[in-house]
């Protein structure tokens, strides 16, 4: 061995919980290709029975291979563990050498398992991949994982935020039900499904004492959330994130550029007709018009806030429009393909404008939208009309959307927290993670399994099981009950 190799078999040892002056040596370390060997044994010294005090005989050595990941480099480390089997001629017992770092049956070291769940802590990494990287089957990961974590549900906030995450392990776990803490951006619990009857069981179980102490319930327009408090929160409040009532308004207008373009296909159309007929051709397709050109590619003229809009007179060439044009040029060619598009972005920056605004107090949040509802009523615009009664349904919950609570989160530059107006924008901001995982691991069939993944890798101070579930346990889950087999000659 040289200097280094001295060096680093010594920090392994004291990962390893040996010490010098312990009774282990070294009979050699080997380096074949990209795998590294460290042969390991006890000091051959007197042993006494435990159950009679007797002296102990040696019946020779059983060597075992164990993985043990902790090199930083490409190369696979293992130890070699030879283990003196000894026996009791006075009570017919038999024992093995005893290892700090080796747990009996084990095919890796006892730091192995929390270097691999360490790993499962990033989510932007398969199971596959981690391992991978630790040199062990992805079942055996799994296995490890499920035997130590098991996370349970925290207790409910004051202010819980709710939504859905499209995870698709099957018909019944399409969308997954995420609770979040929204003062500290924890994720309170996953259930496997959002439906009503299945969240009605889930928070009944709960006892009422913790659900009275929910104060508010922020959440879409789904309707089965905005009931949520008078079913189970009886002290709470409906509150409807405001960014799905802006949302409800995108929407309607998007609708109605789809219609403008629809009129203007369809007299792209006629005259293909037309002139297929002047010129006795049959063709099926047509250059796409300008206004097609605008309505497909540039509806962010009337759909984009118009403060977000980086406007500028940097002029360049546009290919398809066939002319020369800036920020402004393409907002004029835009507004003027129809004539509700201006009236209809007033109205939209009116409620954004509105949105925006900071209030001292819930009466001036309730005066200006009652006035934005009666506006929408008189207006010659259809789809404010309806988004006006959409407002008037939800009146009191968008309301409550103004309340301003103080909160502490990975984002807030203070230890002291600051105040933020009650959203679902830190929801939003964590259901990336669960579509990245999916997308990652190909897909979930596993909800607990990929319950447990989520929480383990976005709570702060998650634990492991002080004693892991057994095997017996983790293989006792039931799957699909298979189907009749029939052969394809049976008669």
């Amino acid at each position: 061995m040289n200097n280094n190799e001295n060096i680093s078999i010594s920090k392994l040892l004291a990962v390893l919980d040996i010490q010098d002056d312990e009774s282990f040596i070294i009979t050699n370390v080997e380096l074949i290709d990209d795998k590294k060997y460290l042969h390991i044994q006890k000091k051959l010294e007197p042993v006494y029975c435990p159950r009679c005090g007797s002296r102990m005989h040696s019946k020779g050595f059983y060597t075992r291979k164990l993985n043990h990941p902790v090199l930083q480099d490409s190369t696979k480390f293992y130890m070699i563990v030879k283990q003196r089997k000894w026996h009791c001629d006075e009570c017919n017992l038999y024992m093995n050498d005893s290892f700090p770092f080796l747990d009996r049956y084990a095919h890796s070291t006892t730091i192995t398992p929390l270097l691999i769940l360490n790993e499962f802590k990033h989510l932007d990494q398969s199971t596959a991949a981690i391992a991978e990287r630790f040199n062990i089957s992805d079942t055996l990961a799994h296995i490890l994982f499920e035997r130590y974590v098991d996370l349970p549900r925290l207790p409910l906030p004051e202010y819980m935020s709710i939504d859905e995450v499209y995870l698709n392990i099957s018909n019944s776990q399409k969308y997954a039900f995420v609770i979040m803490d929204f003062s500290n951006g924890e994720i309170v619990d996953i259930v496997h499904n959002r439906w009503s009857s299945t969240l009605e069981d889930y928070f009944l179980h709960i006892p009422l004492e913790e659900r009275l102490k929910v104060k508010a319930v922020i959440c879409d327009a789904y309707q089965t959330y905005l009931t949520m408090p008078e079913k189970y929160f009886p002290n709470a409040c409906t509150v409807l994130d405001s960014f799905h009532a802006v949302k409800v308004i995108i929407t309607y207008l998007n609708g109605y550029i789809n219609k403008v373009m629809k009129k203007y296909q369809d007299r792209d159309k006629k005259a293909l007709e037309e002139k297929n007929h002047d010129t006795n051709r049959d063709n099926k397709s047509i250059k796409k018009s300008k206004e097609v050109i605008l309505l497909q590619n540039y509806r962010w003229v009337l759909l984009k806030n118009r403060d977000e809009i980086n406007y500028s007179y940097n002029r360049h060439y546009h290919k398809m429009l066939g002319m020369n044009v800036d920020t402004y040029t393409i907002e004029k060619l835009f507004l003027q393909l129809d004539p509700n598009f201006e009236g209809l972005r007033e109205l939209k920056e009116e409620y954004i404008q509105f949105n925006h605004t900071e209030y001292d107090n819930e009466f001036d949040v309730l005066l200006d939208l009652n006035t934005l509802i009666d506006k929408y009523d008189n207006s010659d615009q259809s789809i404010f009309r309806d988004f006006a009664g959409f407002l008037r349904r939800n009146l009191r919950s968008i309301v409550n959307s103004f309340t301003r609570i103080k909160v502490y989160r990975k984002s807030a530059r203070t230890e002291k927290g600051y105040y933020a107006r009650l959203s679902n924008g830190p929801m939003e901001s964590f259901n990336r993670k669960p579509k990245d995982l999916k997308r990652d691991s190909r897909g979930f069939s596993d909800f607990y399994y990929t319950r447990n993944r989520i929480l383990w890798g976005t709570r702060k101070n998650s634990s492991i099981k002080g004693v892991p579930k057994s095997m017996d346990q983790i293989l006792s889950k039931k799957g699909k009950k298979r189907g009749s087999y029939k052969k394809k000659n049976q008669k």
